[in-house]
């Protein structure tokens, strides 16, 4: 049970025309035989009712009334109220078996049953002198006494939860203390529009950090820095901004790089509730636990990070040379001063009470700003797993681009090849939000690399930068479809791709695997959708060589002896299930051990001999058809290869021509007519 601003003791000043408020901690050995008193009350109702706590006498183990309820409440992080079980306190009774028979399992239900009881044997009514016999006779058939009765008839009540100690040993003075100013500054910061911190990036040169497989590795500079900023502020959903301290500017503007000279600060500001959205306290807890972090008490940064990679027992504490907050409470603004001294008694030694819960963040959106980032990665990544996002790999969190007047951290990044652009969705917020993002955006009017998102409602506000980068408009939900279309037409190297391969190697590669399946080709043509194969594998068919949608480059002379070879096996068996088929195709041919069946199905389709007849959907049977003798009807052969080749060359090819051969057309498998399911005639 935390306590509100409103709570704590405080002083409120005027300095320079600025209100600052100054909070109440506690310093080293004040109070401490109060709170060793107030420990001692609670110790002595253990196991005790809470009907029996006073919290007047709590409240005179220390003086001050509006203390002391802080205090009361600090002691909730070893001390805690719990319900009595049923199950436990019913197992003591005689009465057990009997009211388990009876399906009365809680108290609500035995309030129900002693309800209904009354309702049939008194009309509903019963007043006072018969209150006793009736209830004992309501007690007879389950042997229950009646103090037992009315116990459980309450025992769900707050009145009845028992006092219990969830740590080993009662806390001391000292630790009671500590939490207790730790609690009055997250109050603060609960209030708080924003939270101001100088940090010193130098403090952080060999900062060590765990990778992935747990070994230690060695993250230092800038960038390092800003990326675990990053971080922590994302996985608690508060919303920041960097940039260097006192308008510094940085010599080199790219990413990863580093300032010259050794005092490189960067100014961390922590934006509250107010400044977001402009209700106060609605996420501001979970600002006040990024700034623990932050300042390295309670919860560790390696306790939050989990299995996840992260700093070891430092936190950033260490780098932190100045720090102020700007509260919010009876209407007014106050400055809130973080000096070294408010560090200090904060700092204390860690406390054996019971771990606290860590921050809630929602499993599915931790690492996203918003709902909108969270919905389009996965949209993405919905696509990627179909290999339709045109070969972009998406990269949450990426690199800041350090700026000469400032520090920009796109939400994501794309990458494809050498290319590398990055994302920005934009909200729509306050005015003051809009304004230090178009900012920032200015300063990136030269580059190529940045595409933003931005919502319908924002058109106006964001106009002045809307010439200025490729951008896509969405209403509600980004579209991933229409920013991958936005991506084609700004940033398409198609012809660049096209020019840079090299056809002559190709070719040898398909004449000496004889297939190239579609999935090869696709890296190897440096191609992302199926039209750009189609147009590329133009340039590589040739006499010998031909392409096949679904299948891929081929051999010409391999292809027609597989045709010839395969035609002959199945006319040996006439016919044999399509799953048997398609093993023996893998196994007689090594060519062919890794197509995918779809593949197998398309070469099995370019051969007149080959029928499959699908008799339902589970079920297909691959036959073999005698050429000329299938309908009695004989038309000219369709060409097997869907690729022009004079018009591949720009000029018809002087070599051979090749005889054309008049098959019979294949008989069309005959329709399956499925019977009635339900029955009905």
């Amino acid at each position: 049970m935390r306590f509100s601003l409103q709570d704590v003791k405080k002083q409120v000043h005027r300095r320079g025309g600025e209100l600052y408020v100054g909070l109440h901690f506690l310093r080293p050995d004040e109070l401490h035989a109060e709170i060793e008193k107030l420990v001692a009350y609670h110790e002595n109702l253990l196991r005790q009712p809470k009907r029996q706590f006073s919290q007047d006498e709590a409240r005179a183990c220390v003086g001050d009334y509006r203390l002391a309820d802080c205090l009361i409440a600090t002691l909730s992080a070893w001390y805690t109220w719990r319900q009595c079980d049923w199950t436990e306190v019913t197992g003591l009774l005689p009465a057990d078996p009997l009211l388990r028979a009876a399906e009365i399992t809680s108290p609500t239900r035995l309030r129900l049953a002693l309800f209904n009881y009354v309702n049939e044997q008194y009309h509903g009514f019963l007043d006072g002198e018969q209150r006793t016999q009736a209830l004992q006779a309501f007690c007879d058939p389950f042997q229950l006494s009646l103090p037992d009765l009315e116990y459980l008839l309450v025992m769900d009540s707050d009145e009845e939860a028992l006092l219990l100690r969830d740590s080993s040993q009662a806390p001391t003075s000292q630790e009671v203390a500590t939490r207790y100013n730790q609690w009055v500054f997250e109050a603060a910061l609960s209030n708080a529009s924003q939270v101001h911190f100088v940090i010193d990036c130098q403090a952080f040169g060999g900062t060590r950090q765990e990778d992935l497989s747990g070994r230690q590795v060695v993250a230092a500079g800038v960038g390092a820095v800003i990326k675990r900023l990053c971080y922590l502020a994302r996985l608690l959903g508060v919303y920041y901004d960097l940039a260097y301290q006192d308008g510094g500017t940085l010599a080199v503007a790219t990413a990863g790089s580093q300032r010259d000279g050794r005092d490189l600060r960067l100014s961390l500001t922590l934006y509250g509730p107010q400044e977001m959205t402009g209700v106060p306290q609605q996420y501001g807890l979970r600002l006040a636990r990024l700034c623990r972090l932050l300042l390295g008490y309670g919860l560790s940064a390696r306790e939050v990070d989990g299995k996840r990679r992260g700093i070891r027992k430092e936190t950033l504490s260490g780098g932190i040379l100045a720090a102020e907050a700007t509260v919010h409470f009876l209407q007014r603004a106050y400055c809130f001063m973080i000096d070294a001294n408010v560090l200090a008694l904060i700092n204390g030694a860690d406390s054996p009470a019971r771990e606290e819960p860590r921050p809630v963040v929602a499993e599915a959106s931790g690492l996203y700003d918003s709902s909108i980032e969270q919905s389009f990665a996965e949209a993405f990544r919905a696509l990627e797993s179909s290999q339709a996002v045109d070969g972009w790999r998406l990269e949450r969190e990426p690199e800041p681009l350090l700026l000469e007047q400032g520090i920009f951290i796109p939400d994501f990044a794309l990458t494809r090849a050498r290319r590398r652009i990055y994302v920005e969705i934009l909200g729509f917020w306050t005015p003051a939000y809009r304004e230090r993002k178009i900012r920032k955006l200015q300063q990136l009017r030269e580059r190529d690399d940045i595409l933003l998102a931005i919502p319908q409602e924002a058109r106006d506000a964001f106009s002045n930068i809307a010439t200025s980068f490729p951008i896509v408009w969405y209403d509600g939900q980004l579209s991933a479809t229409e920013l991958l279309s936005t991506l084609r037409s700004h940033y398409d190297d198609f012809a660049g791709r096209l020019a840079s391969i090299d056809i002559g190697a190709v070719r040898q590669r398909v004449r000496r695997e004889h297939l190239l399946l579609e999935r090869a080709c696709y890296e190897l043509l440096s191609c992302y959708r199926r039209s750009e194969l189609q147009r590329a594998s133009e340039s590589i068919a040739g006499d010998d060589i031909g392409y096949i949608v679904g299948v891929g480059l081929y051999q010409v002379d391999w292809l027609e002896h597989l045709h010839h070879s395969f035609v002959e096996w199945l006319s040996g068996v006439r016919s044999l299930p399509l799953p048997t088929v398609l093993r023996e195709v893998r196994e007689r041919w090594p060519a062919l051990a890794q197509c995918e069946e779809a593949t197998l199905e398309t070469l099995l389709s370019l051969w007149p001999e080959v029928r499959v007849q699908r008799s339902s959907i589970f079920e297909a049977l691959v036959e073999h058809s005698e050429a000329g003798q299938i309908d009695g009807v004989e038309e000219e052969a369709q060409p097997a290869l869907p690729v022009d080749r004079a018009s591949i060359q720009g000029t018809k090819r002087p070599g051979r021509i090749r005889e054309r051969r008049v098959v019979q057309k294949k008989q069309g498998a005959s329709e399956t007519t499925q019977g009635d399911l339900w029955g009905v005639p």
